[in-house]
């Protein structure tokens, strides 16, 4: 087949804006998180002045192991909870 005479003839096409294209943020009192960081929750425990603390299992580069991360909400428990149900 032969090639065009002049290929790159006529409109270019606009790339649209789509959900994968925006930053979705979960939004706690003192933190936001992405969304893409809630499949990497290992466990939320209560802390005993009323806040909350997420720990974060993160796969290190070429899955050799994981990298544990800390973030202490000032939220109660059952609100953070409440928040991170709604947004899985």
């Amino acid at each position: 087949m032969r090639p065009k005479k002049y290929p790159y003839s006529g409109t270019v096409k606009a790339k649209k804006t789509t959900k994968e294209d925006k930053l979705e943020l979960v939004v706690f009192p003192n933190i936001s998180l992405r969304k893409e960081m809630l499949k990497h929750i290992y466990t939320v425990t209560r802390y005993h002045d009323g806040c909350t603390i997420i720990y974060f299992k993160v796969p290190k580069l070429f899955g050799l192991g994981y990298d544990e991360e800390r973030v202490r909400v000032a939220l109660r428990y059952e609100d953070t909870l409440k928040i991170l149900n709604d947004v899985m």
